[in-house]
């Protein structure tokens, strides 16, 4: 409750500042207000909870989670070219053709915006949202509840995060847009919870939440993919998230729900203490 009441207060003071005032066309002070939101309002009240909840140690075993890189090739492989490539095609079937469909405009584009965006995004915003998200939140509630019923409980509670792209809105489209935020981060909670559980790796956790954004928005100062192929053209904004909603569904489908690596048993109910005390000691990686 503590990390809920931190997050949603403190750490939700400069986005709502500046989408208040109507500063959210300064890109660069928007997305320096969701940096310091991840950073002040997210992974410091997650590590400082860990830290008196599980002690020195706790706090080492989530860092070693958030460093992992040792995946495997496939999962890289995945993470590079599936969500990309997914997302691609999403945005092209909400968008059309794209106008310039020479080599060259395509593949000058990667760099600026792919590649540049992945890094800013992934270093500054969403490696350490998920550590907070999926590394305290969801893997606590996972040992206590399973990790479909966690990914469920997560989905509004991470939604509520990005309350401030609704702020200025009427209280019926504010309402009506945070739903449908909610709805589509079920799978997306779905899908990241899966990686976690085969991986044990947060690092790639957030690549993958990362390279969703890079490939669509971009990084709030350097345009996405997408928005640099289709200027102007909102529709395709939703891509990465429709695209995750699909992956999720697979996922959910191919596991039938238990989103677990192969051989892993289902949690016990237990009480949040309990829960607690598990993951503080079952997680060695």
């Amino acid at each position: 409750m503590s990390f809920f009441l931190w997050a949603y207060t403190v750490g939700q003071v400069l986005p709502w500042s500046v989408m208040l005032a109507g500063l959210a066309d300064r890109a660069w002070l928007l997305s320096g207000s969701v940096v310091v939101s991840t950073l002040v309002g997210l992974l410091l009240p997650a590590l400082v909870i860990t830290w008196i909840a599980d002690g020195p140690e706790g706090l080492r075993r989530l860092w070693r989670r958030a460093v992992k890189m040792r995946v495997g090739l496939a999962w890289y492989a995945a993470a590079f070219l599936l969500v990309p490539a997914l997302v691609l095609a999403v945005g092209v079937l909400l968008g059309g053709t794209p106008s310039d469909r020479s080599a060259g405009f395509l593949l000058a584009a990667l760099g600026p915006h792919l590649l540049l965006p992945l890094v800013i995004t992934f270093v500054l915003i969403n490696w350490w949202e998920e550590v907070a998200w999926m590394g305290f939140v969801q893997a606590r509630l996972q040992d206590w509840r399973g990790p479909l019923l966690a990914a469920l409980i997560v989905a509004p509670l991470f939604a509520l995060q990005h309350s401030a792209l609704v702020a200025g809105q009427g209280v019926l489209a504010a309402a009506v847009l945070m739903v449908v935020l909610t709805v589509l981060a079920v799978p997306f909670r779905i899908a990241v919870g899966w990686v976690y559980n085969r991986t044990g790796s947060l690092f790639l956790v957030g690549l993958v939440h990362a390279i969703g954004n890079a490939t669509t928005g971009g990084d709030g100062i350097n345009a996405g993919y997408l928005r640099h192929l289709y200027p102007g053209n909102n529709n395709v904004t939703m891509a990465h998230l429709l695209a995750m909603f699909l992956l999720g569904l697979l996922v959910l489908l191919v596991t039938r729900g238990r989103l677990l690596e192969a051989g892993t048993p289902e949690p016990q109910e237990r009480s949040p203490r309990d829960a607690a005390t598990a993951h503080g000691t079952k997680d060695q990686s």
